[in-house]
């Protein structure tokens, strides 16, 4: 492997520096498809600052299908101008994360579509850490508790509620590869995704598609068992190709990844609790632990990707370009 490209020991001389997910997201004016009849109520990058940073009420619990972490669907309406939307509420372990409920991981699953997908295209919806002060908690259990030490609110995860969408009958349906060229194109930039993060449960639920039969785009609704060795052993894994071949743009934008872009993964986040102790994010501080995916900083908490986990995502790009570079993968 060239050390200029992605050789392990030059990511981590690049050094894990810490940044916000701000300095690696952009604004753009297209999106994935919005408003009334669209699969998001905003741009997904409006809508992840507006999860992230906003007042809001909550104005309705349900139990989300599918999952066995406590997943619960909740409405929500921001305070300032009264926008109604569903989001998908995770509380998260008390540690900071689980086998299967790690707010870092769906964080850096998000951000890594980014490297290579327009914010049309985007197969992860917007999802961000939130620690809920327990008065705005309380629909959700009127009995509040902290999960992690020194707060008074909830830590988990809030994920945007995808809309006219529908779960297939299997995530990726293989008798639509060759004959439906916009199914490949959707199909193809999913298959990177999962092969990129290392996707390892693959159950129909964890994946959506649109209503729209003229534009059959393909959704990434679960991926805490990413990024590492952990995997759901009652279901097959997407961390391997299963499509026929995958769009040049998005190969094209996966060569122009640099260790620098990477090296971002290693701090995605960072929390500190406020006079009331409500956990608030604010400009990350360098990497605590390079070796630890969860830190504890001054009472709050940081988070990323491990060196090992980054060097991970620099091993299968290195490996997707060979096999590409081979003629074993088409790229359309």
């Amino acid at each position: 492997m060239p050390s200029n490209h992605f050789d392990a020991r030059t990511i981590r001389r690049v050094g894990l520096t810490a940044c916000t997910l701000l300095i690696i997201l952009v604004d753009a004016a297209t999106a994935q498809p919005s408003g009334p009849n669209g699969n998001l109520p905003l741009p997904p990058e409006t809508l992840r600052r507006r999860l992230q940073n906003d007042a809001f009420d909550i104005t309705s619990v349900d139990g989300s299908k599918g999952g066995i972490m406590g997943a619960k669907k909740l409405g929500l309406v921001f305070r300032d101008d009264g926008l109604a939307t569903e989001v998908k509420w995770k509380k998260a372990p008390s540690d900071g994360e689980g086998w299967n409920n790690t707010p870092r991981r769906e964080i850096a699953a998000y951000v890594a579509q980014i490297l290579f997908l327009d914010p049309e295209d985007h197969v992860v919806p917007p999802v961000v850490a939130r620690c809920i002060p327990f008065d705005i908690y309380r629909p959700v259990d009127d009995s509040p508790s902290p999960n992690l030490a020194h707060t008074r609110c909830v830590f988990g995860t809030l994920s945007a509620w995808l809309r006219n969408v529908h779960m297939p009958k299997e995530a990726l349906q293989r008798e639509r590869f060759a004959r439906d060229r916009r199914y490949d194109y959707y199909a193809g930039n999913l298959n990177l995704f999962t092969y990129l993060v290392e996707h390892r449960d693959a159950k129909a639920s964890n994946f959506l598609i649109s209503d729209d039969p003229a534009r059959p785009q393909l959704f990434s609704v679960d991926n805490g068992i990413s990024f590492s060795g952990a995997y759901n052993p009652f279901v097959q894994h997407f961390d391997r190709f299963e499509v026929g071949g995958v769009p040049r743009q998005a190969v094209d934008r996966l060569r122009r990844v640099t260790p620098a872009d990477l090296a971002r993964f290693g701090v995605l986040g960072e929390f500190r609790p406020d006079a009331n102790g409500v956990l608030l994010p604010v400009t990350p501080s360098p990497n605590a632990d390079p070796k630890a995916g969860v830190r504890t900083v001054n009472d709050g908490i940081q988070f990323g990707l491990t060196a090992e986990e980054i060097d991970g995502v620099a091993s299968r790009l290195h490996a997707l370009f060979e096999r590409i570079d081979r003629g074993e993968l088409t790229v359309f």
